[in-house]
């Protein structure tokens, strides 16, 4: 008898030897992706959900990390899912590229959901998850909390033009089309990167260097990183003798968790950099 194929198993583990058919509310469902993750332990309880990435019990990447502490976690890998027999997976787009087509070639319901990056890709994606899983009003709960934050700081925006340099974590600097440049308007202020007339890398993020920043003399330095306790060589160019001498009192430092994947807290997000950056334009040197 010939050993039957990884392939066939999943056939006959999921669908009996035929396509799987998503159910209307599946009660085991996997996350493969941080940012799906993150929906996922929002929208459904425990018991419901098989495992999510390993990702989300970082405090580096996930703002849910506590509650990924509850669930299994997965890396990923086609055997987990076997192994997990879930009636539903969900994955980004831009990751598992290979498990994904073997999912979809053996029949295994899945769910590719792309990345928000704009509040209007949120409120999409967020629908798409919850639709997916069976929890629409949960959705629309977070999508309401959300609309309801990004109306309030429309309604207060700052009369003052602030001009904001950004950083992330890895030393890049993220122009128009990111979430930190969502997230940074809803905030009330200006994005410098926008208006920098250069090469951006991969149609997003681009650079500036020391005589650049102070050259175009920002109102505000933001720097993201997760690890705000740990110095790291990203940082160094904040930490120049002369950076420190014009914006003493106006480097903001802004957590990455909640500008790596659009979620409905993003604008929570919005909300605590307005404060940051009123805050260092308040107590801060004015850049001469």
């Amino acid at each position: 008898m010939k050993p039957i194929s990884l392939l066939a198993a999943w056939a006959l583990a999921f669908s009996g030897g035929a396509a799987a058919e998503p159910v209307s509310k599946p009660q085991h469902v996997m996350s493969l992706n941080l940012c799906t993750d993150q929906l996922v332990l929002q929208l459904l309880p425990s018991e419901r959900i098989r495992s999510v990435s390993y990702l989300s019990r970082s405090s580096e990447h996930s703002y849910l990390t506590a509650e990924a502490f509850h669930v299994p976690i997965n890396y990923g890998t086609a055997e987990e899912v076997l192994r997990e027999n879930p009636d539903l997976v969900l994955a980004g787009t831009a990751s598992t590229p290979v498990v994904r087509a073997l999912l979809k070639k053996v029949g295994v319901p899945l769910i590719e959901v792309p990345s928000a990056e704009n509040f209007d890709e949120i409120r999409k994606v967020t629908r798409m998850v919850a639709h997916a899983v069976g929890e629409d009003a949960i959705g629309e709960s977070l999508i309401a909390h959300m609309d309801a934050t990004l109306a309030e700081l429309a309604a207060t925006a700052p009369k003052r033009r602030i001009v904001v340099a950004g950083w992330d974590g890895a030393g890049n600097v993220p122009a128009q089309g990111t979430l930190f440049d969502s997230i940074l308007t809803a905030a009330g202020a200006v994005n410098l990167a926008a208006d920098i007339r250069t090469n951006l890398v991969f149609g997003r993020y681009t650079a500036f260097d020391l005589e650049q920043l102070v050259a175009m003399r920002p109102d505000i330095l933001a720097y993201g990183n997760s690890r705000t306790d740990s110095p790291d060589l990203a940082g160094e160019q904040l930490r120049h003798r002369l950076v420190r001498k014009l914006y003493a009192g106006r480097v903001v430092t802004y957590p990455e968790t909640l500008y790596g994947c659009g979620l409905p807290q993003s604008a929570d997000a919005a909300r605590d950099l307005r404060r940051a950056l009123l805050a260092a334009m308040r107590n801060g040197n004015s850049p001469q």
